[in-house]
């Protein structure tokens, strides 16, 4: 699979020129703790197994669900469902 990287979207919120997310559940800040450089995060595991990442945007920081982030950014959703799944029930494979 060809990895692409699309313009990080959660909960609506659009994270342009800040980050970006990758079809194979990668996450690249543009401007690593403000150094400038862009740079692979690296998730947390929640305490319900789910990866995350802290995404900044004017001042503010959300803890993001990676799946999340993936599927806003490559699936559509044209019923606007509140949720996704793991295809294989794998919580960190996203």
């Amino acid at each position: 699979m060809t990895e692409q990287w699309r313009t990080a979207v959660y909960d609506g919120e659009i994270y342009e020129e800040l980050y970006k997310v990758s079809n194979l559940g990668k996450i690249l800040s543009l401007d690593y703790r403000r150094t400038g450089r862009a740079e692979l995060m690296t998730p947390f595991e929640s305490t319900g197994g789910y990866l995350k990442v802290e995404l900044s945007k004017n001042g503010k920081t959300k803890k993001c669900y990676v799946h999340r982030l993936v599927s806003e950014a490559f699936l559509d959703n044209p019923e606007n469902l509140p949720e996704v799944n793991h295809k294989d029930e794998d919580k960190t494979n996203n």
